[in-house]
């Protein structure tokens, strides 16, 4: 399924009566089959955005059209945008609530027609695909599990609907570096299956490595959009530099400091090390 926003904006009122504007005149796709990072400082608008493309908000102006409808005409079914598109926020693990691991993932097929062969089929599936027992764990209360474990519960019944879109806002913020290389090649087996992969991240490496298009904002306004290589060189350039590089590129920097100039291009750590291995072996051939 396809994203198309156009020229969206939305602006909300604090308690003291103040106008903040998080989003200002955003237009943006994104294509079916994609994986898309959304990247900038705290406060530039990414939790709105995905908010807005989930439908959980509305905006103040502007569209936003799933497969060509859109999402907040008259008439539109919200309640289907659960089915569609599924979102895990940040800390999913303080949104369990039922008394069994298996009842929580469920929670979401509750009117999704399923039978209940068909819907413990589905749960099983889900609790597997993020590593766990089906018959260990179904049957446990899920405020009794560990952060992580809470955290893959809530993962699980996001993926139990099967929604073509998964929406992440900070998915591996606080874990463990195995955590976070476990998601993350989790994600990218889903996207890989065909669905549509969103996420929102601080995390430079990550973005880097893993999604193919990227949306930057700064105050709101989308500050560029595009195939990921291509955006994270052109923040490079930037004279401010104020979001920075991923450590490949600061590597790469600092041994072109040191009279060690590197291939341009390099923005992973599989770039860098591909790069560093062609380095060596001309060396040894000379």
């Amino acid at each position: 399924m396809s994203i198309q926003v156009e020229k969206v904006s939305y602006t909300y009122l604090q308690p003291s009566g103040e106008k903040v504007e998080a989003l200002k005149d955003v237009s943006c796709s994104i294509a079916a089959g994609d994986f898309v990072g959304i990247m900038g400082h705290t406060g530039c608008g990414k939790t709105t955005l995905i908010q807005l493309l989930a439908g959980l908000r509305a905006p103040t102006s502007g569209r936003i059209y799933l497969n060509g409808e859109d999402i907040n005409a008259k008439g539109y079914d919200k309640s289907s945008l659960r089915q569609k598109v599924g979102v895990m926020f940040q800390n999913p693990e303080y949104q369990l609530f039922a008394t069994t691991v298996e009842k929580d993932v469920a929670f979401g097929l509750k009117y999704s027609g399923l039978g209940p062969r068909e819907v413990t089929a589905r749960v099983r599936w889900a609790l597997e695909t993020v590593g766990f027992d089906f018959e260990k764990v179904r049957n446990q209360s899920p405020l009794a599990l560990s952060g992580g474990e809470k955290r893959r519960v809530a993962l699980a019944g996001v993926i139990a609907v099967r929604p073509p879109i998964l929406i992440f806002d900070e998915p591996i913020a606080g874990l463990d570096p195995y955590g976070r290389e476990n998601f993350l090649n989790f994600a990218q087996e889903m996207n890989q299956a065909g669905t549509t992969m969103i996420m929102v991240s601080h995390n430079m490496e990550a973005l880097a490595e893993y999604t193919k298009q990227l949306l930057v904002l700064e105050q709101g306004r989308l500050l560029g959009a595009g195939p990921t290589r291509e955006i994270f060189t052109r923040l490079q350039q930037r004279k401010n530099g104020v979001f920075g590089e991923t450590e490949a590129q600061r590597i790469a920097t600092m041994l072109a400091e040191k009279d060690l100039p590197l291939s341009s291009g390099i923005l992973t750590y599989t770039d860098l090390l591909a790069v560093l291995k062609q380095e060596l072996a001309g060396g040894e051939r000379e």
